[in-house]
């Protein structure tokens, strides 16, 4: 039996690992609430993940195209992008899918002789650059939510900044219809 074979037949227990290792990475009380508590309303973030590394897992082993993947991507990425991680913790959750795949699988991929062992390497190659280019999505949708966090902080940095102007009467009225009527004003009060 192909190596694809037997990890689609173990899809769910290695989407339940890698889901697994995904909450590891938490603080080992927020892990444990993540995995325990059910409710998707007390624990959005723990019920995303397991839900949306499921997608992930599936869409790997079946060789779902980058657009297929978007959408679980965007979803894990976007809540690692707000936490307090650095940008290779809050990516790295994708590589954690080749140890899971390594734990429920087994190392022993391809250790065999002959042409069985040469598709069994085959196939995990193909499986490690399917997570090699999700990794490089994550990369991306990692960094383009970050942009739009700073933008948002320095928009709001620019209508404090302008209502206190205004408060304190530095602007007149002219600065003032000219700053609202500025390109990127829109957000101002």
């Amino acid at each position: 039996m192909r190596l694809l074979e037997r990890v689609r037949e173990r899809r769910q227990a290695l989407a339940d690992r890698w889901g697994d290792l995904v909450l590891s990475t938490y603080p080992p009380e927020t892990a444990s609430f993540l995995r325990t508590e059910r409710d998707p309303f007390r624990n959005p973030v723990g019920t995303t993940i397991r839900r949306e590394i499921g997608a992930l897992a599936e869409g790997l082993l079946t060789g779902a195209d980058a657009a297929a993947l978007e959408g679980p991507l965007d979803a894990i990425v976007k809540i690692r992008a707000v936490q307090a991680l650095s940008p290779a913790q809050a990516i790295g959750f994708v590589l954690l899918f080749k140890q899971a795949l390594g734990e429920v699988v087994g190392e022993s991929a391809g250790t065999g002789s002959g042409d069985a062992a040469a598709r069994e390497l085959a196939d995990l190659d193909e499986l490690h650059g399917r997570v090699d280019a999700l990794t490089l999505a994550a990369c991306d949708r990692y960094v383009a939510c970050r942009e739009r966090i700073f933008d948002i902080r320095a928009r709001a940095a620019t209508a404090r900044t302008y209502a206190l102007l205004k408060r304190a009467g530095l602007l007149s009225e002219v600065e003032a219809e000219g700053a609202a009527a500025a390109p990127g004003a829109e957000g101002r009060p």
